[in-house]
């Protein structure tokens, strides 16, 4: 980068001195420091559903022909963010609105100096995606699949992009995986969710839950027949349930198996004498404890850690609720017989 010769204030000649604790440039005359400042370029991530991201070509050196996302210099009387959004639309033919600031780097060009590289993530508002003068093409590109990008500052920019968006993208899969056989009518899981690991936790467990639900009917007023029913059955019932949870939840037991374990648990209480809505509630109370304790067991630091919990609560929902039914079935077809 060329040096600046005379004073941009009255004309003279720059010397350079030792100032301030590094050589700078100074005015021979009017002593006025002419500090050198970093050069401000905007960067924009432009993402879409497909978890694709928008990259030009460019038309023009440097690195012609090669891939990056819409660049260039901020001027004078615009924010870092209109520069982003500018480049933009002058290169990709998109109007976009600012989501937030992914990175920012430094950079050392050999024709501008220092460079201060600020990436924006922005999402589409409008406009067609079309190549401007500086591109000669553009278009989306999956983010873990990008081509060799022109700039180091944005090949650091994707990386950081991704680490952003890592447990969103988590998050995503495994609510598409969990409603998509919730369409399917099962209750297991042969695909990983992030809640099997507090389905483990249940099961690691289980020995506290059990003794807290085991208090809690042998004293709650909606499980009176309860209160003088014999513990050891009643402990090892539970301890059956919550060590088939993990296997029916994961896909390893089916649904012929389940129905059938519920369903002759209904008939059974029936001959006990267990009036249904007290059944009902015994069943009801297991799961408040299961989940109960499971929200004491988690750390509550991230938003992955909280959406594992909603999908842990929907899973148990789905789950209980199937058990019911069929309770209730086997109590009925057990007073019919």
């Amino acid at each position: 980068m060329r040096q600046k010769t005379y004073c941009y204030y009255c004309g003279s000649e720059l010397i350079v001195d030792f100032l301030e604790g590094r050589q700078r440039q100074v005015c021979s005359v009017c002593k006025k420091i002419h500090y050198e400042n970093p050069l401000p370029v905007a960067s924009v991530i432009l993402p879409n559903h497909n978890r694709e991201v928008l990259l030009v070509k460019r038309a023009h050196e440097p690195y012609k022909d090669m891939w990056c996302f819409p660049i260039g210099f901020a001027e004078v009387g615009e924010s870092i963010e209109d520069a982003a959004l500018r480049e933009l639309k002058e290169e990709a033919g998109v109007e976009g609105r600012i989501v937030q600031l992914v990175d920012v780097s430094s950079h050392i060009n050999p024709l501008y100096g220092e460079l201060l590289i600020v990436t924006f993530e922005a999402e589409k508002i409008g406009g067609i995606e079309t190549p401007g003068d500086d591109a000669s093409d553009c278009r989306y590109f999956p983010v873990m699949n990008l081509p060799d990008l022109a700039f180091d500052s944005q090949e650091k920019a994707v990386k950081t992009y991704r680490e952003l968006k890592k447990d969103l993208w988590k998050i995503q899969d495994s609510l598409d995986t969990f409603f998509a056989g919730t369409r399917e009518d099962r209750i297991g899981y042969k695909e990983h969710l992030l809640s099997d690991d507090l389905i483990n936790a249940i099961q690691n467990n289980s020995k506290k839950i059990i003794e807290l639900w085991l208090n809690d009917i042998s004293t709650n007023p909606s499980t009176k027949s309860y209160h003088n029913f014999d513990k050891k059955e009643l402990y090892n019932r539970g301890d059956f349930i919550i060590g088939q949870i993990n296997a029916w939840l994961k896909g390893i037991r089916g649904e012929a198996e389940f129905r059938s374990f519920y369903f002759n648990l209904g008939k059974t209480r029936k001959k006990d004498m267990i009036p249904i809505e007290e059944l009902i509630s015994s069943v009801s109370l297991l799961k408040k404890h299961i989940w109960m304790f499971m929200y004491s067991y988690g750390v509550w630091e991230k938003i992955l850690d909280i959406y594992r919990m909603f999908e842990l609560g929907e899973r148990l929902v789905y789950f209980f609720d199937k058990a019911v039914y069929y309770l209730i079935i086997g109590y009925n077809q057990q007073e019919k017989s």
